[in-house]
């Protein structure tokens, strides 16, 4: 059976429990350090996940006459980050 990805507010719950960890003060140094680096590569993989999510709200655009549009992103009309992937 393949692992499945934590959810984003799976991995949150994560990051604020190596956080209260480390805030206690009462871990090793070796421990805390490992907990940095965990809690380091969550906080990345969150706002990489924020940011996708984002772009997949809405794009804007401005028109040669300098007006504005919203439309939905190419990435929101996607399944999956790897449709188009081949063009």
């Amino acid at each position: 059976m393949a692992d499945k990805k934590p959810s984003f507010e799976e991995d949150l719950v994560r990051l604020e429990a190596l956080a209260d960890q480390m805030e206690q003060g009462e871990l090793p140094l070796e421990q805390l350090m490992d907990a940095y680096e965990k809690g380091a590569k969550l906080a990345k993989s969150l706002e990489t996940r924020l940011k996708t999510a984002a772009a997949r709200l809405h794009e804007v655009s401005q028109a040669k006459d300098g007006t504005l549009s919203v439309e939905e992103s190419d990435v929101a009309k996607q399944e999956s980050l790897l449709d188009g992937a081949e063009e």
